[in-house]
């Protein structure tokens, strides 16, 4: 592994260690989620938290994963929906710090983090997918967005895609992050409306509407990590093969890198919503325990440098 990476590896854990929270999970008998919270409790990131579903499926999966449960409390709620309240209830309250999303859909999940009462989103902001990946093959982590939440965002929604996943990036401790603008060409093409919304997003930054990052595009993946890549296409710019983040032009193609890095030996991901007041978690249900593990860190270390 490359020095930049562990360094920052490194920096994540100790800076998430900073503030070991607690978890609460609705519908909490998954054994990834299970495992990867008995990774961050070894970790130290975690002093326990809340397990919300049916009781006795939750302590069978737990006793399997190895979680012991003296740190935890378990509370009956079979129902999805109602769990899913609940979880945000206690966050909203400040009895959890981070929320993780055990056996129930995205859908359940997210419906109960929009209802207003609870007060999770700020009015001005959207909430979107943040993924981070940490690849052998690249020199460093790598972010990218939005592989779950925004399905076919437009330009205006895409500058709140790089406010989001910037905002995570800085408080992660990445000052000036590198972003790309992703799509099939690097060139504007009128009949190809994800180079007209990135060169729309570029125009936007040039203007300085996002302060804190560098925005190129639009560039497809290879020139966005590939120094080669770029150099034979003929494309220069700071972002070129040293994107810390990608935009992605819409759901289906974010989506599909995302579950493409399960198959690349040695890689992990983590997964957080951006746009919320307090850190939201949200790997796949089919995730690994190393992805939620990830994803609790990401989350950690985001609050405890806001603190």
């Amino acid at each position: 592994m490359s020095d930049v990476k562990q360094d920052f590896i490194d920096g994540l854990f100790e800076t998430a260690r900073k503030n070991p929270g607690r978890v609460v999970v609705p519908a909490a008998d998954n054994a990834e989620a299970l495992e990867g919270i008995a990774m961050a409790v070894a970790d130290g990131v975690l002093c326990g938290g809340i397990l919300i579903g049916e009781p006795e499926p939750i302590r069978k999966v737990a006793a399997e994963v190895g979680l012991p449960l003296d740190r935890f409390t378990v509370v009956d709620e079979p129902d999805w929906d109602e769990a899913a309240n609940l979880a945000v209830s206690l966050i909203a309250d400040h009895e959890a710090d981070f929320l993780l999303k055990g056996k129930l859909g995205t859908k359940n999940y997210l419906k109960a983090v929009l209802n207003r009462k609870y007060g999770l989103v700020p009015e001005s902001r959207t909430l979107s997918h943040v993924a981070m990946a940490m690849l052998p093959t690249y020199h460093k982590p790598l972010f990218f967005t939005d592989a779950a939440i925004t399905i076919q965002p437009d330009a205006t929604t895409k500058a709140s895609l790089v406010r989001n996943i910037v905002d995570v990036a800085h408080r992660v401790g990445i000052a000036n992050p590198l972003v790309a603008m992703i799509a099939a060409v690097e060139k504007v093409n009128p009949k190809m409306q994800s180079t007209v919304d990135a060169a729309e997003v570029v125009k936007m930054a040039e203007a300085g509407e996002f302060p804190g990052c560098v925005i190129e595009g639009p560039y497809d993946l290879y020139i966005a990590t590939s120094a080669e890549a770029a150099e034979i296409k003929g494309v220069s710019g700071r972002v070129c093969g040293n994107a810390d983040i990608l935009v992605f032009p819409e759901i289906n193609s974010a989506n599909v890198f995302y579950k493409s890095i399960r198959f690349v030996q040695d890689s992990w991901t983590a997964a957080v919503v951006g746009g919320a007041s307090m850190p939201i978690l949200l790997p796949s249900r089919a995730d690994t325990a190393m992805t939620k593990r990830m994803s609790v860190v990401l989350a950690a270390a985001m609050t405890a440098s806001k603190d």
